[in-house]
């Protein structure tokens, strides 16, 4: 029954990448890494971010938008690390916004004097005052069982080692 196959491998396609994105989280997060930075367009690298996202944000009935500036310098970077940290900062921004009728995540990027700023804004439905602190501790997640509490101090270790921060 190729149907029931196709299901199957679905699912199966879907456990192996909660997987694969847990293992590398904890790899990730339990040392330090030499990223291997390479010169990189960061607009190539945000761009296959969102073509990713894009199913599942159509799923959720959010609007991804993708600000592409139509010029930007190359820079030095270890792009899938940093592939890893704008996907975990994108997901996030659909999950605050899969439950509001009219959702919208915006990705933009900006040159400022360090190099670059990348936001990522959303009009979900925010994150109260008192969890703010935490927010990027480990293993704190409001998502329940869908989240490890990983994603985000992972995504700002990895800008810490690019000479970044994350900001909220």
């Amino acid at each position: 029954n190729l149907e029931a196959i196709g299901s199957g491998w679905k699912i199966c396609e879907k456990t192996h990448e909660r997987i694969e994105s847990l293992v590398l989280d904890m790899l990730s997060i339990s040392k330090d890494r030499n990223h291997e930075r390479r010169p990189t367009d960061l607009r190539d690298v945000i761009s296959d971010a969102i073509a990713l996202c894009r199913a599942r944000a159509a799923e959720s009935r959010v609007d991804l938008v993708w600000n592409r500036p139509v010029d930007f310098p190359g820079m030095m970077l270890d792009s899938e690390a940093i592939h890893r940290a704008i996907l975990t900062l994108v997901g996030n921004a659909l999950d605050a916004c899969s439950e509001k009728d009219h959702g919208k995540v915006t990705v933009a990027l900006e040159r400022d004097a360090d190099g670059a700023v990348l936001q990522v804004i959303d009009n979900g439905v925010g994150i109260p005052e008192s969890d703010l602190q935490k927010i990027f501790s480990l293993f704190e997640s409001s998502k329940g069982s869908r989240g490890t509490g990983l994603g985000l101090p992972v995504s700002l270790k990895i800008a810490r080692e690019h000479g970044g921060n994350l900001s909220v």
